[in-house]
């Protein structure tokens, strides 16, 4: 498997890289992510802080501002906004460091989705969209799935089931929450898989495992 390095120089005729980071720039940034950073992903960041690419805009592996969901994703990156108010981000383990899942957030209508599996992934995804599955996976992602989720929401379950259910880390999460919560598990990081927040109104709180 390719690290996100390898699949970056290997699109770099197509986009306009960004300087990577100096030293005391990595130092710094690990700093302000409160912990370690992955090897690759530090290897990654020294070759270039992202990219600039016609069809999607200016991604950041630093980030970039106006990201407002902290709530969902306390440790996170906003690594590309969609120009309408939404994001790409990667999710950040606040335990390992590890770069993990990342999801689109989307507040129009107000869902949250997996994108990817981690971040190599996703940059495949956007830099040779034909071989991903579903193939152009991104707007698959931003326009089917959260139709989808926010029509159905199909991996949602009331916490009075989540309860019930035989697996101890959902039944014992379900336990801590009120009865008027759902519940969605999203642990099996499927493409397209996710939760409405925004149906239970505007001020609606959403609380992680």
């Amino acid at each position: 498997m390719r690290t996100p390095k390898q699949i970056l120089e290997n699109a770099s005729r197509l986009v306009a890289l960004l300087p990577g980071l100096s030293e005391q720039e990595l130092a710094q940034f690990r700093k302000q992510l409160g912990g370690s950073i992955p090897a690759d992903i530090e290897e990654l960041l020294l070759y270039s802080a992202g990219f600039d690419y016609k069809p999607i805009g200016t991604a950041r592996f630093t980030g970039t501002e106006g990201f407002e969901f902290v709530e969902v994703f306390p440790r996170s990156v906003p690594l590309l906004p969609d120009g309408f108010g939404n994001f790409w981000v990667v999710d950040i383990s606040p335990e390992s460091g590890e770069w993990g899942c990342v999801f689109y957030a989307c507040h129009d209508p107000a869902v949250i989705v997996v994108q990817a599996q981690e971040l190599g992934t996703f940059l495949s995804q956007v830099l040779d969209p034909s071989p991903s599955n579903p193939r152009n996976t991104l707007n698959y992602v931003r326009k089917e799935a959260v139709t989808r989720i926010w029509k159905d929401d199909p991996w949602l379950v009331s916490v009075h089931d989540a309860r019930s259910i035989e697996d101890p880390v959902v039944s014992s999460f379900a336990r801590q929450l009120p009865d008027n919560f759902g519940l969605a598990d999203l642990r099996p990081r499927e493409v397209g898989s996710g939760f409405s927040w925004g149906l239970a109104g505007p001020n609606a709180e959403v609380r992680r495992d």
